[in-house]
């Protein structure tokens, strides 16, 4: 319960088990996340900086203001 920063009896008094259930899976899979990145194994999700620069020169456009 420290997790979520609430005491147990608001969560016996207010969440459903439904609730309880979805929070508990959600803190598994954080919980997976940060052992696989101190384990050094990086998500597939990521890319370094220069990969995302080179995506966002296509995507960004520079207005210049017309004084």
């Amino acid at each position: 319960m420290s997790v979520w920063h609430i005491p147990p009896d608001y969560i016996v008094n207010n969440w459903t088990e439904e609730l309880l259930n979805l929070m508990a899976e959600k803190l598994a899979k954080r919980k997976k996340r940060e052992y696989e990145a101190i384990k050094g194994r990086a998500p597939q999700n990521k890319v370094s900086d220069t990969q995302l620069f080179s995506i966002a020169k296509n995507v960004i456009k520079v207005k210049k203001n017309a004084d």
